[in-house]
């Protein structure tokens, strides 16, 4: 190899490491408004600020559970944009004063809940992030079982698992993609809920999820 053709690949070479890198750092901000777009952010201000939770954790939750759709069912039966379970929201609607004439699928109704049964479980499990989100996914008895054998960082189901890892993704990117307006007010507690987030994860986190959601990849596995 000659050594302007050593040059020309070094050159090349190092063009291409400038563009993937260049791709890493930027298209999460570039791509993540339209990926990621935020739905109903003032009612989603305006409970997390009445139940004193992060309104990005709020809408992380919604991200995971519905896709932001106000009329989702799963196959179990859960219903709405956090998807309450009968049971569950004739607690929640008893909690938050709009028993007995409450609608689940109304998204006002159901942001609601999402704050103040979150909001329930942060404080049930002293602000541990991932036992709450255990809990709203597999309830509140899975959870202290977990945290009682001390398998909380290991949780044995594999649909509450990945729960927890995708809604701390969500938080993540909405934190970074929204927490400086949208989701954030004088009177909104962006720190409730004691997450370090570092430059480095929100990155991670995007591409974990972009993945996820655009090839159905998880490159977490």
């Amino acid at each position: 190899m000659s050594k302007r053709l050593k040059i020309n690949f070094v050159i090349s070479g190092c063009l291409i490491l400038v563009l993937l890198l260049a791709g890493f750092f930027y298209l999460p901000s570039i791509l993540g408004d339209e990926m990621y777009t935020l739905k109903y952010e003032d009612l989603i201000v305006k409970y997390s600020v009445k139940y004193d939770v992060d309104p990005a954790l709020v809408a992380a939750i919604i991200r995971q559970e519905s896709n932001f759709n106000p009329n989702a069912v799963s196959r179990a039966g859960a219903k709405g944009l956090a998807q309450f379970m009968d049971g569950t929201a004739k607690t929640m609607a008893k909690q938050t004063g709009r028993w007995p004439n409450y609608d689940v699928f109304d998204p006002e109704t159901s942001i609601e809940f999402c704050a103040g049964h979150i909001h329930d479980m942060l404080v049930k499990y002293s602000d541990n992030l991932d036992a709450a989100l255990a809990a709203y996914n597999a309830g509140g008895g899975n959870a202290d079982k977990w945290i009682h054998l001390g398998i909380m960082d290991n949780i044995p189901f594999g649909e509450t698992r990945n729960y927890v890892k995708k809604v701390k993704n969500y938080y993540t990117i909405y934190l970074k993609l929204y927490g400086d307006n949208k989701l954030s007010s004088e009177k909104t507690k962006i720190e409730t809920v004691k997450v370090e987030i570092k430059q480095a994860d929100t990155y991670t986190a995007f591409w974990s999820m972009f993945f996820k959601d655009m090839f159905k990849i998880d490159i977490n596995k």
